[in-house]
């Protein structure tokens, strides 16, 4: 075997063994079986990209609560908010919805990637 091959091969193993090790990164409730969400945020995020399809601009903070439950994050001041999916984008391409609200008014959402290492 030459060392190009083995090299590739090694490589190959790391990969497969992060990849095994990220599988476990979602957390599961031990008693339901169901999938924790992120952070703070309270339903899955299959349910809240669902949901998400009924936001339209206009809406209130209340509003999209009852909507989308809880997000996962928010900014400081409460104006910026992010539902993520259970499974953190290290091996595969994830998106995140982000919210807007000026004066508590949705005035923009939308998905964003998520890119390791950068702010939302």
């Amino acid at each position: 075997m030459t060392a190009s091959n083995q090299i590739t091969n090694a490589s190959l193993l790391l990969t497969l063994a992060l990849a095994a090790t990220l599988a476990g990164c979602v957390n599961v409730d031990p008693d339901t079986g169901e999938t924790i969400p992120r952070g703070n945020q309270r339903y899955e995020f299959s349910k809240v990209t669902e949901s998400a399809e009924r936001l339209h601009p206009g809406m209130n903070k209340l509003e999209v609560l009852f909507l989308l439950g809880s997000p996962a994050e928010k900014d400081d001041a409460g104006d910026t908010w992010i539902y993520l999916p259970e499974r953190p984008a290290v091996l595969l391409p994830a998106r995140a919805l982000q919210l807007t609200f000026k004066e508590g008014v949705l005035v923009e959402h939308g998905y964003r990637a998520i890119v390791l290492g950068q702010k939302l």
